[in-house]
């Protein structure tokens, strides 16, 4: 046993307990443990009562280190298995000494969570609160609310939203996205269809869609760098398809003019000589004295096209620029438009580019007197679609149904239009019209309307013009459900409405309209509105043995969407197919049918289900798993919900079932209230 001493014997555990609490000083302070360079968990700490408040006295980097210990939760390393410590400068800590009165070795054993209450000064101070953020931990740009304080109450911080910066921002309440990434759109390579149009429609509309978020995204000049590079990569393509086509048109009409001249010549000095040997020689002739200007044309031409490549860029940044400042919403025509700036400055650079070298071979070129090389790269949507690399001659209807050509992260597949190759020579026409050969930036402003009008330059209201709305939505309008892939086409379907809060709520359901045909298997589903405004609805379809769309069932039914202009148990129940009919909020739902995504397993036929509206479900059960289970008197009011039902199962056995309600609207037979009830069974 240990015997009790009088005298000090600075052993650990048999003297005084010897406990302080202190602060961590700035970063700099920390030299080499801070920088890597360490050892252990170390920190300086100044130590109230020991240490003086004057740093003139003693000096931050004098203080002596602090060893952390760590909670039996973190682990030691041993294993491989240790939570990083993460004390900050400026925090308050609490602790105490190995050597007892010597004081000269202290060891942390825990801190003093920061509250809102204290400032956070950003000039370090001894005792004094001071900020954590440092020069290698800074403060979170747009992924967290930069608030240093650690409480237990409504302030506290939020965790962050599956939302996109943008629907956080406009949310408000310091609300804040998980992902900066979030609503981005990646195009998708497929090997049916060149998605060029579409790739540099989702670079765009992911830059405006940062600019949407100012607090965020505060370096637009790097952004519209970035998408300016990668929207000269998606082009190289094009500038390289329309000369190739350009040369393989010239090849043609040169290797016939070569004909055409000899046989010119050699009729003319037939007729003048009579000597068929002399034609013969002076047609040779004719034709050898065009070798050299179409060699010279032959080495033109890829430098042309090397020229154009290079100088791409400032093009592209001029068009983006001029984008970010008109446009609000990238909308199909305003790809169209932007593209076809794009495919006229193209063209107008490879006119300007050979004019001198198609001049050395007018002696064959005046045999066709109707080519030119703009007139025949904007010759038709077959040029277009041929030669700047926007069709493939193996595309045809059918091979891409059910393919995804978009993902929108956090949300899933997009459904994206094609692109409208008339509109792109259209509008590439225009602006050639009005722009030099070589610069469309004139063009550009003035004629691309959807990209450079969008805004009155005066009071900056949005306009119309060129046809193409690029500004802010004047409404939001209800959501819409978009049904594709499958391998089918023709299934459409309006958003049922509920949970409604002043003019937005969720998507509790979908009503078929129409459940289309050709369908080999489930297609995607979608659900958005114009404004953006909602986020984290999904649905799922399933369909029958003829290929139709016989359901739609909710995953999650989100929030925020706009009701916008809906229909409120009226005659428009009856004319669901009304291409006005968007959305419907009815005042009451049935639930039409269960859908069992997964049975479960040790169900038994005695077990019960009911939802929070305290709807009686029946169950079969075989084997186990569940079977069939469907709402009790669907005809009366026994099923009627507001809401996704939630149907529980109570059984003491059985686990693992997954059951996904279908609803509809009321029928108007069963809307109204019960006036009186009469028992007519005596």
């Amino acid at each position: 046993m240990i015997q009790e001493s009088s005298l000090k014997t600075n052993f650990l555990g048999r003297d005084g307990f010897r406990w302080w609490i202190g602060q961590i000083p700035p970063e700099k302070a920390h030299g080499g443990q801070i920088n890597g360079g360490g050892w252990g968990n170390r920190f300086k700490v100044r130590i109230m009562g020991y240490h003086p408040y004057d740093l003139t006295e003693l000096p931050d980097n004098d203080l002596p280190w602090a060893q952390c210990l760590l909670p039996t939760t973190s682990g030691t390393g041993a294993g491989n298995n240790v939570t990083s410590v993460k004390i900050s400068p400026g925090d308050v800590v609490f602790g105490f000494f190995l050597d007892t009165d010597n004081a000269q070795t202290p060891v942390i054993m825990g801190c003093f969570g920061r509250t809102s209450q204290v400032l956070t000064s950003n000039t370090p101070g001894p005792f004094q609160p001071f900020t954590g953020y440092t020069d290698k931990v800074k403060k979170p740009n747009g992924t967290l609310k930069p608030d240093q304080s650690s409480e237990q109450n409504s302030q506290s911080q939020k965790s962050p939203r599956s939302v996109s910066p943008q629907q956080a921002e406009a949310l408000g309440n310091d609300e804040i996205c998980i992902f900066s990434a979030i609503g981005d759109k990646i195009q998708l390579a497929n090997t049916v269809s060149n998605t060029m149009v579409n790739k540099i429609s989702t670079e765009v509309n992911n830059l405006l869609n940062k600019i949407k978020a100012p607090a965020i995204f505060t370096n637009i000049k790097n952004e519209i760098n970035r998408v300016t590079e990668k929207i000269q990569a998606i082009t190289n393509g094009l500038v390289g398809n329309m000369v190739n086509g350009l040369f393989k048109q010239l090849t043609k009409i040169l290797k016939k003019g070569l004909d055409l001249i000899y046989k010119q010549i050699f009729a003319t000095i037939l007729a003048a000589t009579a000597n068929p040997a002399a034609a013969h020689l002076a047609g040779v002739a004719a034709q050898t004295a065009l070798v050299t200007p179409i060699s010279v044309l032959q080495k033109v031409i890829p430098c042309v096209s090397g020229s154009i490549i290079s100088g791409l860029g400032s093009v592209i940044k001029k068009i983006l620029m001029s984008t970010v400042d008109n446009v609000y919403n990238f909308v199909s025509c305003a790809a169209n438009q932007f593209t076809g700036a794009l495919v006229n400055d193209v063209i107008g650079k490879i006119t300007s580019g050979l004019q001198s070298a198609i001049g050395g071979v007018q002696a064959l070129l005046k045999f066709f007197p109707l080519f030119n090389v703009g007139g025949f790269l904007r010759g038709g949507i077959d040029a277009i679609k041929g030669l700047v690399g926007m069709f493939d001659c193996n595309q045809s209807k059918g091979k891409a149904d059910g393919i995804v050509d978009q993902w929108i992260i956090g949300c899933g597949p997009s459904n994206v239009p094609a692109p409208d190759f008339g509109k792109i020579l259209e509008n590439a026409n225009l602006a050639g019209a009005i722009s030099t050969g070589a610069d469309i930036i004139g063009g550009v402003q003035n004629v691309i309307g959807g990209v450079a009008g969008a805004f009155s330059a005066v009071n900056n209201i949005p306009n119309i013009s060129g046809g193409c709305y690029t500004g802010t939505p004047t409404s939001c309008g209800s959501p819409t459900v978009t049904i594709f892939g499958g391998g089918g086409s023709g299934a459409t379907a309006i958003p049922l409405m509920g949970a409604i809060i002043g003019s937005t709520g969720s998507v509790i359901g979908a009503k078929l309209t129409n459940g289309g045909s050709g369908y080999d298997f489930p297609p995607f589903v979608e659900v958005r509105d114009n404004c953006n405004q909602g986020y984290g609805a999904v649905a799922r379809a399933t369909i029958n043995d003829a290929g139709e769309v016989d359901s739609i069932y909710i995953v999650s039914e989100g929030e925020n969407y706009p009701t916008g202009d809906v229909y409120e148990n009226s005659s428009v129940i009856n004319d669901l197919n009304d291409p006005q009919t968007r959305s419907f909020v009815a005042r009451n739902y049935i639930v039409k049918n269960v859908l069992i995504q997964n049975p479960g397993q040790k169900y038994s036929q005695t077990d019960s289900a009911t939802d929070q509206f305290g709807n009686v479900y029946s169950i079969e059960v075989f084997e186990g798993y569940i079977n069939k289970i469907q709402p009790i008197n669907t005809n009366g009011n026994t099923t009627i919900v507001t809401d996704l039902p939630i149907i529980t199962i109570e059984s003491e056995t059985g686990s693992g079932a997954l059951l996904r309600p279908i609803l509809d609207i009321e029928p108007v037979e069963f809307q109204g209230e019960v006036q009186q009830v009469i028992d007519c069974v005596t």
